[in-house]
């Protein structure tokens, strides 16, 4: 497993740049259309990145991370997950060069965001945002960036083309020499380029399998004429966002297919979405890892040996949202569930890992139902334990559970030794309650009586996690069949 301080030291120095002008537009793009998606810790990062170039400077003087977390005032580890984010979403590209004395320099080369019409006709930043904001404020957000249309057929075009301005040089006047002084001072110097404003900023995409679509591609499509490198680019995004696997692609590709077989991308985006329309309803597709990081992974490349590596492999390899379907039993799963799913990735910065065991926990804790109010309790003590891996997740599961018992223990022992007391109670006022209520907390009660007459029975804490998990599942199904 890699940590943070396996690839980044406070020490390590480090030098910003950019070769593309960051404008006062983009600035504005960046604090209302990227904030929402990537926090406002990421937002801050590249603003004091940026900041580091003087003006009229596009490299900047060399600093530690020491100092740079002076800056921010959060931690290292917290910059070396922020600053993955800026990476993933096409803001920054980071550069490592090892030194002689055994330290490392980094480069962080500065990417302009996209443009407002770039950012909104994207597949997948734009339905994440729609996801963030809701379909009202996505809609005042995009009016912030619309113009209204010119009807250029109710003007005449007076502009004057270049040759009615300009008029050709003479011969003489025409650097012929390359060797000349004039010649020379064209000539770019070795190693310099010039700045520029790039077409598209592009996020990278590299899970879908396309050899597999290709092959399953029907016979009369020439895969080298229709699989361009801008529609494979809008596949991968595609396929992302929507969660289509190749078989379903290849499908989705060939109705978007023309007559004269050639592929209309914007009919490619419809089918797309059509498909997901029929496959998972209305509601948009939400932001977030889908499994478990690699370098947070214990279990990667490993074969399980015991029911707790089982557990873990499990949890390491499965999406939260595959979870709830698997304990939905292949159900749909609601969307509000989908929300708190995002809450735990987004809002409270838990791996998918670890979020699965706190939805498992939560599920087999109360009925198989979800609180969002008591997850989002657990999952903010969670965050400030700064649990990363699924392992120290279950440990902490099992520690909140031990602690439930003890405390129901003790409720019993003490209401024990006051019946053995012969202590009068006090009438108290009894509020009334359903009857299924009342059976529930008399047969809690019996429950808890018998489990405290066994001096022999197994510490909490040397119960497994998944046991606890069974213990629970049974408890609930008893009830249920009462």
């Amino acid at each position: 497993m890699t940590w943070h301080w396996k690839e980044l030291l406070p020490v390590d120095r480090f030098s910003v740049r950019t070769s593309n002008y960051i404008t006062e537009m983009d600035r504005l793009t960046l604090t209302l259309l990227y904030q929402p998606l990537t926090g406002a810790i990421s937002h801050s990062l590249y603003l004091t990145l940026l900041s580091q170039l003087e003006k009229d400077q596009y490299w900047s003087n060399e600093l530690t991370h020491r100092q740079l977390m002076m800056l921010l005032g959060v931690s290292l580890e917290v910059i070396y997950e922020e600053r993955k984010k800026l990476e993933g979403i096409g803001l920054l590209k980071t550069y490592k060069r090892k030194d002689e004395d055994g330290g490392a320099t980094y480069l962080y080369e500065l990417q302009p965001p996209m443009t407002p019409k770039q950012f909104f006709e994207n597949d997948v930043l734009s339905v994440y945002l729609f996801n963030r904001l809701g379909k009202s404020h996505y809609r005042t957000l995009r009016e912030r960036f619309t113009l209204d249309k010119i009807d250029h057929d109710q003007y005449t075009e007076m502009t004057y083309a270049f040759d009615e301005v300009f008029v050709s040089l003479h011969h003489s006047e025409m650097v012929t020499n390359l060797q000349s002084e004039t010649g020379n001072a064209l000539k770019m110097e070795k190693g310099k380029e010039l700045l520029s404003i790039n077409d598209q900023n592009e996020m990278i995409f590299t899970q879908f399998d396309f050899d597999l679509l290709v092959k399953s591609l029907s016979t009369f499509i020439v895969p080298e004429e229709i699989l361009t490198s801008e529609v494979r680019k809008m596949i991968s995004r595609l396929a992302f966002v929507y969660k289509i696997e190749p078989l379903e692609m290849s499908s989705i590709l060939q109705q978007a297919l023309l007559h004269d077989e050639k592929l209309d991308l914007l009919e490619l985006r419809k089918k797309a979405q059509e498909w997901y329309k029929v496959e998972h309803g209305n509601e948009p597709p939400g932001i977030g890892m889908q499994k478990q990081p690699m370098n947070q992974q214990t279990m990667a490349g490993k074969e399980p040996q015991t029911e707790e590596e089982r557990a873990i492999k499990f949890y390491e390899t499965t999406s939260p949202l595959e979870l709830l379907e698997i304990r939905s039993h292949g159900g749909k799963v609601a969307a509000a569930d989908v929300k708190i799913i995002e809450s735990l990735i987004l809002d409270h910065q838990l791996f998918p890992g670890v979020a699965n065991v706190l939805l498992d926990f939560m599920l087999y804790s109360h009925d198989m139902k979800l609180s969002k109010a008591l997850i989002d309790k657990v999952a903010g003590h969670w965050s400030r334990k700064k649990v990363k891996n699924v392992k120290e997740a279950m440990q902490l599961a099992l520690l909140e559970q031990r602690k439930a018992n003890e405390a129901s223990t003790q409720k019993v022992t003490q209401a024990q030794a006051k019946k053995r007391s012969g202590q009068r109670k006090q009438p108290q006022k009894r509020d009334k309650l359903p009857k299924w209520l009342v059976a529930e907390k008399q047969e809690q009660s019996t429950t808890e009586s018998k489990a405290n007459e066994k001096p022999n029975q197994k510490n909490e804490d040397e119960q497994s996690f998944e046991q606890m998990l069974e213990k629970l599942r049974k408890s609930k199904a008893q009830k249920g069949g009462k």
